[in-house]
């Protein structure tokens, strides 16, 4: 960029021809969760973050009070939305999930859930993210 400009007025589109386009980078990190409501008794939720401390309070945050809790949370993968997609699939394969959304099961199934959690904790790639489990990054 040759052109310099003393005021915004004066800049035009053509001054930002050379910067590159931006790309937003998708990050796919993450865990694997089961959560639990009480609001929703006999039922868990089988769900994916990045950041489970902002999960958890963006879960429970139009609630007068705190109604779910985290009852597994997986070792972390480097591709945790791919691993949340094959191990949904591998569920409805063999259970009735409940819900538009495919990610409620009956909590009789949590043992078989948290099997199939293992299975996949044993053979897609883990990911050691920096700080604890609560890591704040995206």
């Amino acid at each position: 960029m040759n052109k310099m400009t003393s005021s915004l007025s004066e800049m035009s589109l053509g001054d930002y021809r050379s910067f590159p386009i931006s790309y937003k980078v998708e990050v796919k990190h993450g865990y694997i969760y089961v959560l639990k409501d009480s609001v929703y008794p006999g039922y868990v939720k089988l769900g994916m973050s990045r950041n489970l401390q902002r999960r958890y309070k963006d879960y429970n945050a139009h609630k007068p009070y705190n109604t779910a809790e985290f009852i597994a949370i997986s070792d972390p993968f480097e591709d945790a939305i791919r691993v949340e997609k094959k191990i949904l699939e591998a569920l409805i394969k063999r259970v009735q999930p409940i819900g538009a959304k495919k990610e409620w099961f009956e909590a009789k199934h949590e043992g078989l859930i948290r099997e199939v959690i293992e299975e996949a904790e044993a053979h897609f790639h883990s990911y050691i993210p920096a700080g604890d489990i609560y890591a704040n990054d995206e």
